[in-house]
């Protein structure tokens, strides 16, 4: 990938090292030639954004199942680390074949990218494990999704018009979280100040995740986001393991079906729907959206592993959808969220 990189050329316009074997497109070094798919209407975009967005969730939201089977076998940062081994490669292989010429990168991008994958793709997840560790999920994922209520924030800081319905809605989807979630349950014992202190951490490293995917979106198209992305994730987890340090040879095959759907059904599907959402529409609706994720878990828990679905549960669950609805039935103006 390092033979794509960009330079300045002393004429002036943007010149990649790839542009010398292969011709260079028209959107090439046209950062709005980025945005988004080629969808006319507002309407359409705005519809395939929230699809998106909850085809995402729900992916998440299964694949948050079939990875609880697996953690009888592996533990959690163990198999974080194997489906970002696999991602990349799957993402750098399938679109070195097919989408080569949208992987080029300006070198001046290269930081970004590294914040991107480093903390956002690989530190939400390092930083979850470690606070499940410490308190409840349920606990863990409502702190999480609080992600959506700092991009409305940062967006106003930023100048954008923020309506009053969505600040509803994000705060509709924290309270729907913690009931969907079952953060109800959780004893007040079973808290710590670290604990609370690493899922507060990762409701930032979420904000941040979709913030710069938002920016980075604006310039670059889905699959240069995934490859360079988890590129760098799979390089931040190799910082705190290497990757053959993994237990390669004593996994057994039956485990590796599980990684496998894993890999699939949690990270290549709702990673790439997600990041095709943000080009879409702005980055704090897709955050919301993602709210949709412990519903979905938890009715998946309930139909698979015949885990119990409490009716709080199913209020909170109806609370994020209402939350979902809100959101969407206010439409996104120029310089408005």
């Amino acid at each position: 990938m390092g033979s794509r990189l960009t330079f300045e050329s002393p004429a002036g316009p943007t010149e990649t090292l790839s542009t010398r074997r292969y011709p260079q497109p028209p959107s090439a070094g046209d950062p709005s030639a980025a945005r988004g798919p080629s969808v006319g209407p507002a309407s359409l975009r705005l519809g395939l954004g929230y699809g998106f967005a909850l085809a995402a969730a729900a992916s998440f939201g299964i694949g948050g199942v079939i990875a609880k089977a697996a953690f009888n076998a592996l533990a959690p940062s163990t198999l974080a680390e194997f489906r970002v081994f696999f991602a990349f490669f799957i993402f750098l292989g399938l679109f070195l074949a097919f989408r080569r010429d949208e992987l080029r990168i300006r070198r001046s991008d290269l930081p970004i990218f590294a914040l991107f994958g480093i903390v956002g793709l690989a530190g939400v997840s390092l930083v979850y494990y470690e606070a499940i560790r410490r308190i409840p999920v349920g606990v863990a994922l409502v702190i999480e999704y609080t992600g959506p209520l700092l991009l409305l924030a940062y967006a106003r800081l930023r100048g954008r018009t923020v309506g009053g319905r969505l600040w509803i809605a994000a705060a509709l989807a924290v309270v729907g979280c913690f009931f969907a979630a079952g953060a109800y349950d959780a004893g007040l014992r079973q808290l710590n100040g670290l604990g609370l202190a690493l899922a507060a951490a990762d409701a930032f490293f979420f904000a941040l995740y979709f913030a710069l995917a938002e920016r980075l979106g604006t310039r670059y198209t889905t699959p240069a986001l995934l490859v360079w992305g988890f590129g760098f994730a799979l390089l931040g987890w190799s910082i705190v393991r290497a990757p053959w340090t993994l237990p390669w040879t004593t996994t057994p095959a039956d485990v590796y079906v599980q990684i496998a759907e894993v890999v699939v059904i949690a990270t290549l599907i709702p990673f790439a729907l997600t990041l095709a959402a943000v080009r879409l529409i702005p980055a704090a609706r897709v955050g919301l959206t993602a709210t949709f994720e412990p519903v979905v878990a938890a009715v998946a828990a309930w139909v698979v592993l015949s885990e119990r679905l409490e009716p709080p549960q199913i209020l909170g669950g109806i609370v994020v959808l209402v939350a979902i609805a809100t959101a969407q039935s206010l439409r996104p103006t120029a310089g408005s969220v």
